[in-house]
């Protein structure tokens, strides 16, 4: 199961007016299939994925579409 830690509206920090990407942290297991998208909104450059199983950190590359090993 994920669990959504922090999420921020990146329209507010960042110059994206349609605001159609969110900043977020999550949590989860490695078992865990890591999300592209939340609540229709797609996750934002930078948003962080920790497996709480293994201590593995994930940083999300926007322009690939994936998350990235820390």
């Amino acid at each position: 199961m994920i669990s959504l830690y922090k999420i921020e509206d990146v329209g507010k920090y960042r110059i994206k007016p349609d605001k159609t990407k969110i900043a977020v942290e999550l949590r989860g297991t490695s078992e865990d299939e890591k999300p592209t998208t939340i609540n229709g909104k797609g996750i934002d450059n930078g948003s962080v994925f920790i497996e709480i199983d293994t201590g593995n950190v994930y940083f999300f590359d926007l322009e690939s579409g994936e998350w990235n090993e820390v």
